[in-house]
């Protein structure tokens, strides 16, 4: 009974010094990156993408794509706070000495605090492929993932729309890292900056990759918009986040993913080859090259 006594205490205590910052930081996060990728590409370049739109076609009436969002900003607050919450636990932590942050630049050298960014975006890669994986069990998926994947036309407002305990398992990510690796301050924001506009991207419902990258032996293993919005249409398979190769290692990349890339990334210059044929002159693609190649 002491120990429940003291507990409440030093949380009641550690939350009124820290969560009004903890809420301004994953709540700045998340609404600053997926209303600039909603901006940008639903609106600002929505006429240069819109052969690369993904999605059934009826998914964009208004009213049912304002539910949708709606519900999605829902789930995605509730996500703030769980993660607020979990924040207490991990600054306290690294307080405590427990998780091995550190804020001077030169403990272990500039090659390691940059350095140190590829390892956790590795290493994020990893938990997630295998983290996400789990969570489609039969006997998990309920509790975890299905919130989730109640979007099959994801918007960039989709990024954090996890039940609690996905918001929780995703969570550990940096804790899990910090536990065992040191970790510089500048590069858990850096990195936590990228994740949520790379994840905003993930979801952003029209492909971003120039046709032909999904073929190259390494730009390939870039993960594309396409690559992640399959997984939502077909609930199964394409687990990665990043990148491509733990699917491709694991044999759960969908078998016709790099035709369907091609297809989206090669009908904006279709629709410009039926409009040359149109107007009498020769498509891009049989017209001899200035430069000869």
């Amino acid at each position: 009974m002491d120990f429940l006594i003291d507990f409440t205490v030093w949380f009641l205590e550690s939350s009124r010094q820290s969560i009004g910052t903890i809420a301004k930081i994953e709540a700045t996060r998340y609404f600053i990156a997926t209303l600039v990728v909603f901006t940008l590409v639903w609106i600002v370049f929505e006429g240069v993408l819109k052969s690369r739109k993904l999605g059934r076609p009826n998914s964009r009436r208004p009213d049912a794509r304002f539910r949708q969002v709606r519900r999605e900003i829902f789930y995605s607050i509730s996500t703030v706070l769980v993660y607020m919450f979990m924040s207490i636990f991990l600054f306290q932590g690294a307080t405590e000495g427990v998780f091995k942050f550190y804020a001077d630049p030169d403990k272990y050298g500039p090659i390691y605090k940059y350095g140190s960014f590829v390892l956790l975006l590795l290493f994020h890669d990893a938990y997630f492929y295998w983290s996400h994986r789990a969570m489609h069990h039969p006997r998990l998926f309920k509790w975890t993932h299905a919130v989730h994947h109640r979007t099959k036309d994801p918007t960039p407002f989709t990024a954090y729309a996890f039940a609690p305990a996905e918001a929780a398992i995703n969570y550990m990510v940096v804790p899990l890292y910090a536990l065992v690796l040191p970790l510089h301050d500048m590069t858990t924001v850096w990195f936590l900056w990228f994740m949520i506009f790379r994840n905003a991207m993930a979801h952003a419902g029209y492909e971003l990759m120039p046709h032909g990258w999904a073929r190259h032996p390494i730009l390939g293993l870039n993960s594309s918009v396409t690559h992640h919005h399959m997984h939502h249409e077909r609930m199964t398979g394409n687990y990665g986040f990043y990148f491509t190769f733990w699917d491709r290692l694991m044999g759960t990349e969908h078998k016709d993913y790099l035709d369907r890339v091609d297809e989206i990334t090669s009908r904006g210059r279709k629709m410009k080859d039926r409009r040359v044929e149109e107007a009498g002159m020769e498509p891009a693609d049989s017209a001899p090259s200035p430069v000869g190649g």
